[in-house]
C-alpha cells in the first residue's frame, strides 16, 4: 500500500513539475537512517513484588505487614540507539496483599511509576544487557483494625519515592525480558492511628520486578530508498501548497502529581495530611502549528477529581482548567524536539468537606514544557509528552491554603494534524482518474 501511495505521489509531481527540480536534500538518507533508529516504541507489563515491612501498633508493639504482588502495564520507548529506556507503568487493579492478623485489611501499593534505565552496552537482539536506573513513584500504606471505627475509611500514608534500580534485560528481535531490583532510600514513615495520634513504621528496602515488553521500529520504512524519496516528495507538496502549517487536535491521559503538602490539612485534618491528592485526568487540546517559527498556540481542557478520607472526615477535590498555551520548539535532535512556553488559564477549584462545599474561580499563569517525537514534518500524526505547572495554585479554606499546584505529566499524547491526510489523499485520487 505504501508503495502504491509513493507511486501516486511521484506520478502527480512528474506531471506538474520537472523531476530534476525536486529537492532531494530536505531529508537525507543518512538523517533518516540515524533518526529512525534513535527510538523504538514499547508496550507490555510486569509483576512487582513489594516485600512488606512493620508498624508499631498500640498494645501490640512492632507488627509485621506482608508483601504485595502487583501486575502493571508499561508504556515507553527505547532511546539513544538502545542505550536508554524511558517508561511509565500503570498499576492494574489486581494486586494481592499477603498480610494476616491482626489486620482486617492492608493497603500497601505503588502508584504510577516514571523511570529511566541506562544500558552501558546497547540493546541488541540475542544479547543480555545490564542496566542501572532511577524512578519516581508514589508509595502508599494504610490498614484497618477490627476494633477501630473507619466511617470515612482508614488513613493512608503516601509519599513520592525515588528508588535506584539495577537489573538485566534480554533482547529478542521483538521482545525485551527484564528482571531487576529497586532499592528504597528513605524507609521510615509515620501513620495516623487516631485523628490526632501517629505511630512509626518502616518498609523493607528491596522490591523486585519481572517484565516483558514488545518493541516496534515504527519508522523503519522511512529509511529505505523509497521511504527517503517519499518523505521529500511529501515535504515538497506541503511547501508548494502552503500546507506546512496546520491545525491539530490532541488527546492523552495525564497524571496530576502533588508537589507539596497543604497547610489546611495539616492544621484542620492532620489524619489526612500525609495522603496525596491528584490522580488521572484526560488532556484534550486543539491548536495551530506555525511551521516557519516552529511555534504552537492552542487551547486545552483538563478535569481533575479526587477523594480522600479517614475516620469521620471525607474530602472531595475538583478542578476544571481551561487553558490557553503557547510554546516554542527549541531544536530537533534526530526527531527529539523539545519545547517550552507559557500558559494562561481559568481555574475552577472546588473542595467538599463532608457536606460543606467551598468553590473559587480564578485566572492563573503557568509553565509548559515537553517534547515531540517528530522525525519529519510530513507526518499526519505524532506523539507528544508535556508537563504543565501553575505555581501557587490553591483554594483558600478557613484562612488556610488547600494546594492544587500539581505537576501535570502527560507522557504520551496523540496529536493529529487536521486535514493533512485528506490533503495527501487528494493527490492519490487524481492518480486514479
Amino acid at each position: 500500500m505504501k508503495q502504491i501511495r509513493l507511486l501516486a505521489l511521484q506520478f502527480i509531481l512528474c506531471g506538474t513539475l520537472n523531476a530534476q527540480q525536486l529537492p532531494d536534500t530536505t531529508y537525507t538518507a543518512d538523517y533518516l537512517d540515524r533518526s529512525t533508529r534513535f527510538a523504538w516504541t514499547t508496550l507490555g507489563g510486569d509483576l512487582t513484588l513489594l516485600p512488606g515491612g512493620h508498624i508499631e501498633l498500640p498494645n501490640r508493639g512492632r507488627t509485621d505487614f506482608g508483601p504485595t504482588l502487583m501486575p502493571r502495564l508499561t508504556i515507553g520507548g527505547i532511546h539513544f540507539w538502545g542505550h536508554a529506556d524511558f517508561y511509565v507503568t500503570f498499576p492494574l487493579p489486581l494486586r494481592k496483599n499477603f498480610s494476616g492478623a491482626p489486620f482486617e485489611s492492608v493497603h500497601y501499593a505503588e502508584g504510577i511509576e516514571t523511570g529511566a534505565r541506562v544500558y552501558p552496552w546497547r540493546l541488541r537482539a540475542g544479547t543480555l544487557r545490564p542496566y542501572i536506573g532511577i524512578s519516581f513513584k508514589p508509595l502508599s500504606y494504610g490498614h484497618a483494625l477490627p476494633e477501630t471505627d473507619y466511617e470515612a475509611g482508614f488513613p493512608r500514608n503516601q509519599r513520592f519515592v525515588g528508588p535506584v534500580q539495577a537489573g538485566l534485560t534480554y533482547a529478542t528481535p521483538s521482545f525485551l525480558f527484564t528482571g531487576g531490583i529497586h532499592l528504597l532510600g528513605k524507609r521510615n514513615f509515620q501513620y495516623a492511628i487516631t485523628p490526632e495520634q501517629e505511630t512509626n513504621g518502616a518498609f523493607h528496602a528491596l522490591s523486585f520486578t519481572l517484565g516483558v515488553v514488545r518493541y516496534w521500529d515504527l519508522d523503519r520504512d522511512a529509511r529505505t530508498e523509497r521511504g527517503v524519496q517519499q518523505e521529500n516528495l511529501k515535504h515538497h507538496l506541503l511547501e508548494k501548497n502552503n500546507k506546512m502549517s496546520a491545525f491539530y487536535w490532541a488527546i492523552g491521559p495525564s497524571a496530576a502529581l502533588q508537589l507539596g503538602k497543604s497547610p489546611y490539612l495539616k492544621n484542620q485534618h492532620p489524619a489526612l495530611y500525609r495522603t496525596l491528592t491528584g490522580g488521572f485526568m484526560l488532556d484534550v487540546a486543539l491548536g495551530y502549528h506555525w511551521a516557519r517559527p516552529d511555534l504552537n498556540v492552542g487551547l486545552s481542557y483538563r478535569f481533575m477529581g479526587d477523594e480522600i478520607g479517614a475516620f469521620g472526615t471525607r474530602l472531595r477535590l475538583q478542578r476544571h482548567s481551561f487553558m490557553l498555551e503557547a510554546y516554542k520548539f527549541l531544536f530537533n535532535y534526530l526527531g527529539f524536539v523539545p519545547y517550552a512556553g507559557v500558559t494562561l488559564s481559568m481555574e475552577n477549584l472546588r473542595l467538599r468537606v463532608n457536606n460543606q462545599q467551598i468553590a473559587e474561580q480564578k485566572p492563573a499563569l503557568g509553565l509548559i514544557a515537553g517534547w515531540d517525537i517528530r522525525v519529519t514534518r510530513t507526518g499526519s500524526s505524532l506523539l507528544r509528552t508535556n508537563l504543565r505547572y501553575i505555581p501557587g495554585l490553591a483554594l483558600t479554606v478557613e484562612g488556610e491554603r488547600m494546594r492544587f499546584d500539581h505537576l501535570e505529566f502527560n507522557f504520551i499524547q496523540y496529536v493529529r494534524y487536521i486535514g493533512r491526510e485528506r490533503f495527501y489523499g487528494g493527490f492519490r485520487k487524481k492518480q486514479g482518474r
